[in-house]
C-alpha cells in the first residue's frame, strides 16, 4: 500500500523543531502542529498524511469505491458514506451520521473527485490488531488505515495510527496479517 509520508532529514527536522520551540511567543495554531511533526520525524518516527493517502490511492475501477479505508481501532466494522464533495468513514450504518463532527468516531473529509456510489452504505471489516501491537490502553485514541475489502473479505496489510493534527498521523505499527489470523477472522465473517 502506498502512503503519503512526510519526509525530511532527521537532523534537519531536529534543527527546525528547535527553531519552532525558540519562538513560542509568536506562534500561530498551525505552528505547534508543524513543530510536532518535526519533533516526531527527528525522533525517527514515521508521519503520514492518511487522508491524502486515501485520496491518492483513488477508487477501484471494479467497484468505484475507495481503495483505502480508515476507522477507529476499537471498531469492528467501518461504514462508507459518500455525499459529494465529502466522504465519511463511520462507525454507524446511518446514511450520514448525526455525530459527524466527532473527529474520533467519524472521519469526514473533502474529496470532490470521489464518484457517487450506487448504494447508500458500504461496509468493510476493520483489521485485527495483533495482540503484541495493540495499545495497552486508550485504543479508542488510535485508528487503522488499510486496503479496504468492501466485498466482505478480510483485509491484509494495515497501519495503526495516532492522529495529532488535521492530517498528520503517527505510524505506531504496520503489519501483514498471517494466514492463521485471516482464516480465523474470515470464518467469523461468514458465521
Amino acid at each position: 500500500m502506498h502512503i503519503d509520508e512526510l519526509k525530511i532529514d532527521r537532523e534537519q527536522a531536529a534543527i527546525l523543531y528547535r527553531k519552532y520551540k525558540e519562538h513560542r511567543a509568536y506562534q500561530k495554531p498551525h505552528d505547534e502542529q508543524i513543530a510536532q511533526i518535526y519533533r516526531r520525524i527527528a525522533q525517527g518516527k514515521t508521519v503520514i498524511r492518511a487522508l491524502q493517502s486515501i485520496r491518492t490511492a483513488g477508487v477501484s475501477p471494479q467497484e468505484g469505491l475507495p481503495r483505502l479505508a480508515i476507522a477507529r481501532a476499537d471498531q469492528t466494522l467501518c461504514y462508507l458514506h459518500v455525499r459529494s464533495p465529502q466522504v465519511c468513514f463511520s462507525n454507524s450504518r446511518n446514511w450520514w451520521p448525526s455525530n459527524r463532527n466527532s473527529r474520533s468516531k467519524n472521519i469526514v473529509f473533502d474529496w470532490p473527485e470521489c464518484p457517487p456510489t450506487k448504494n447508500w452504505t458500504y461496509e468493510a471489516q476493520v483489521p485485527l490488531i495483533p495482540i503484541h501491537m495493540r495499545p495497552r490502553r486508550g485504543i479508542e485514541n488510535y485508528h487503522v488505515l488499510w486496503e479496504a475489502e468492501w466485498s466482505k473479505r478480510y483485509p491484509v496489510d494495515p497501519f495503526l495510527l495516532r492522529r495529532f493534527g488535521e492530517d498528520a498521523w503517527l505510524v505506531v505499527a504496520a503489519w501483514d496479517l498471517t494466514e492463521v489470523e485471516r482464516a480465523v477472522m474470515s470464518a467469523r465473517l461468514s458465521a
